[in-house]
């Protein structure tokens, strides 16, 4: 069994990467002016003074949502490439499941498939929450027990250093899910004044970004030390000699 000891000391380790640094030196300060950007949308929204909608966060075709595309794909890109060094399957499947997210992010499939089901469901009164959007969480929760089933799968066969990978990633898909699901729930749940409203969406929007930064930053780390002992183990076996040369 994992124990936070173990969780804490690989994180160290990948936290004190160098491409992590880098990565998050050429991110962060981009990321810092999209937040800018989404606090007067929402300000300007509570106060009457339209803003272009490309300064939402969650915005379709925001400038945030391109560099969403961009962690999200480059995080799937690392851990295959992770996975078919190691062969362990907690890399594959994490790859999977940020290949969804960015196709999801782009193509809309949750919305889209929200208003499909939302058709043929019924109305529960007790419950303040349009069908679409009912169905939608209903629609994540599903590719989230799907997901889960594979990671489970995935970390029984896993190494100890592959398993302590896999859950640290699972406990910051985790984090995006509590923003982009649970806190999505609550500002579609019932009536808001526009000030809440907005409020919960700017919660929501800068929660699951900066999950996706840290996730991105996560596999930018699992790669360099994956890369790094890679090569040592190669140069190791490289500079073995038999007893007959």
């Amino acid at each position: 069994m994992i124990n936070p000891r173990e969780l804490w000391t690989t994180g160290l380790e990948i936290a004190r990467s160098r491409a992590v640094h880098i990565a998050l030196m050429l991110v962060i300060p981009y990321a810092c002016v999209l937040v800018g950007l989404d606090v007067a949308a929402h300000y300007g929204d509570v106060t009457g003074a339209a803003l272009p909608v490309q300064f939402f966060m969650s915005q379709d075709g925001s400038f945030a949502e391109f560099l969403e595309y961009a962690l999200t794909s480059a995080a799937a890109v690392l851990l295959f490439v992770v996975w078919r060094r190691t062969r362990a399957m907690v890399y594959l499947t994490s790859a999977m499941l940020f290949v969804w997210m960015t196709l999801d992010n782009w193509g809309e499939v949750h919305e889209q498939l929200g208003f499909v089901f939302a058709a043929d469901m019924p109305i529960f009164a007790a419950v303040p929450l349009h069908p679409n959007h009912l169905a939608e969480t209903l629609v994540f929760g599903l590719i989230g027990l799907a997901w889960l089933a594979g990671m489970v799968a995935a970390l029984r066969q896993a190494d100890r250093r592959a398993a302590i990978h896999g859950v640290l990633i699972a406990m910051c898909i985790a984090g995006a899910a509590v923003f982009g699901v649970a806190v999505d729930m609550v500002t579609s749940w019932g009536e808001h004044t526009v000030r809440v409203t907005n409020l919960l969406a700017f919660i929501e929007d800068e929660g699951e970004f900066v999950m996706i930064i840290a996730m991105f930053a996560l596999s930018v780390g699992i790669f360099d030390v994956e890369a790094r002992r890679h090569g040592s183990d190669t140069r190791v076996y490289g500079g073995l000699r038999t007893t007959s040369a």
